[in-house]
């Protein structure tokens, strides 16, 4: 499985996932052309891509959706919260609205299936994929994240979220890589200039991990196989890498954790390199 993110942060979220039997997208939060030019990197245009996952509806995840559904023949797998919201913009054209309902018809938006009677869904089992869909906890309609495993690796995808909830860990335990929220720091954060406001929904249970949130997660749940953990929506003005590595550092001493066979990669806005695992 090698994984390549295209952009991570408030400016654009799409990272691209690829095996020897798939090509897959999560999330469209860039520009058409920026997907674009990114696949022509691995000789790969948007028919050669089998699925897209989206996590949510904020526009730094689904802005070129509507153009990409309208060229790409992928199958996009969405909530229905999700998509709802998405159908209730005021700014969504009448043509786009017409599409995205058309691919709902003709089957090519797939919505994830809840448990009866449960936060949880329904895994996808897509042949030699299984994919597990994440309920999390964000100020948006019904966001995601995804345990992708295939071919005995597993790949946790969570961002956009103000906790992970303790019934979540069995699903994401020993992954081989996270790639895994470290939004801000709650200092740099309170004596930013951002409105009271926001500083507040950030901080909440929907809004974002801080790093310390992230580094506790991890140490519940990283395992002997876990060779790569990618620190992802990094804030610009509220956190940097510096701090990242110092709290990590601080978090993992403390709980008497090893991590020296773990690779840690702070994520930037602009694409990263590709990891493979």
């Amino acid at each position: 499985m090698k994984i390549t993110v295209l952009s991570s942060g408030s400016s654009g979220n799409s990272t691209l996932i690829r095996t020897e039997n798939f090509n897959i997208l999560v999330d469209l939060g860039v520009t058409k052309k920026t997907i674009v030019d990114a696949l022509s990197e691995y000789s790969l245009s948007l028919n050669d891509i089998n699925y897209i996952f989206i996590t949510h509806e904020h526009v730094d995840h689904i802005k070129s959706l509507c153009q990409i559904a309208k060229n790409a023949k992928s199958k996009i797998f969405i909530s229905v919260g999700t998509f709802d919201a998405i159908m209730g913009f005021k700014t969504l054209k009448d043509t786009e609205r017409e599409l995205l309902s058309k691919k709902v018809y003709d089957g090519d938006i797939i919505f994830y299936e809840r448990i009866e009677g449960s936060i949880f869904y329904k895994s996808l089992d897509l042949g030699l994929l299984k994919v597990d869909i994440l309920p999390l906890f964000h100020d948006a309609n019904e966001p995601v994240g995804f345990v992708f495993n295939y071919n005995g690796k597993k790949f946790t995808y969570i961002t956009d979220t103000g906790y992970v909830h303790e019934k979540l860990e069995p699903l994401i335990l020993n992954s081989d890589c996270y790639m895994l929220e470290a939004n801000h720091d709650p200092s740099a954060l309170m004596y930013s200039n951002r409105p009271y406001n926001l500083k507040i929904r950030i901080l909440s249970d929907h809004g974002h991990l801080s790093n310390e949130d992230s580094m506790l997660i991890l140490t519940k749940v990283m395992g002997e196989k876990t060779k790569l953990v990618l620190h992802a929506h990094v804030s610009k003005e509220c956190n940097n890498s510096a701090i990242i590595e110092l709290t990590r550092k601080n978090v993992f001493e403390s709980y008497g954790i090893d991590v020296s066979n773990t690779r840690f990669v702070i994520l930037k806005d602009s694409k990263s390199e590709e990891f493979s695992i």
